[in-house]
């Protein structure tokens, strides 16, 4: 996920995930104002000069630059909130825990900021010393461990969100024949793509997956 003036095809940027609120019926379209080959999701491989690696994108993907970017836009945060707060309320808390310290952290920084500014006066002795940095280390860890959370836990569950929903969309519009001519093409047989997992076993195995070259969606047992 990036901004606008991020190139798709680009191995040292990440793509656009999600952009900003758009109409249910442009949502397939390309970002034109981005890269014409770039849709809301990774663009297809190709074997171009661009060097472009599934691996090294799906990295990008699931990193934590990647949710930091996120962190960074107002609209994008608030998608990823909104995700949490109706797919995974119970990490909300860890989200508001994370804000908040970061908030903290930036005062701190600011107030040092403030006291760095400082110009000492001539004739008063106790202003030619400036006070010490303000330092809180353990603010600093909890919030990182807090980040770390949302990286392993949230942001996988938020990015497969995203690929199912635009996934969702794009067989709708296929099968009520409202999809456009130039999707038409790249959606052959999507409904047909899927993945099944065994969660109850260790690392999520995949026990069965079409013939398809990608797994678009994961299925969770039932267990009765």
């Amino acid at each position: 996920m990036t901004s606008n003036a991020t190139s798709a095809s680009s191995v040292h940027t990440l793509p656009a995930l999600q952009t900003k609120p758009i109409d249910e019926a442009e949502r397939l379209d390309p970002l034109l104002e981005d890269d014409p080959a770039s849709f809301d999701l990774v663009p297809g491989a190709t074997n171009g000069p661009s060097g472009f690696s599934l691996e090294k994108r799906s990295e990008q993907l699931f990193s934590r630059e990647h949710l930091l970017e996120i962190f960074s836009d107002p609209s994008l945060l608030l998608k990823f909130t909104s995700f949490l707060s109706i797919k995974r309320p119970k990490s909300i808390p860890t989200l508001v825990y994370y804000l908040d310290a970061l908030k903290a952290i930036k005062a701190i920084n600011y107030a040092n900021a403030v006291t760095e500014a400082l110009e000492p006066i001539e004739a008063h002795e106790f202003t030619q010393r400036l006070p010490q940095r303000t330092v809180n280390p353990v603010l600093e860890e909890k919030t990182q461990k807090a980040f770390n959370e949302l990286v392993k836990d949230d942001l996988p569950a938020y990015i497969a969100h995203v690929f199912v929903s635009v996934v969702s969309v794009s067989i709708q519009r296929r099968v009520t024949g409202t999809l456009p001519p130039h999707l038409r093409e790249a959606s052959e047989g999507l409904a047909e793509v899927f993945c099944l997992t065994d969660p109850s076993r260790p690392d999520n195995p995949i026990i069965f997956a079409s013939e398809g070259k990608l797994c678009l969606a994961t299925v969770d047992a039932c267990s009765d």
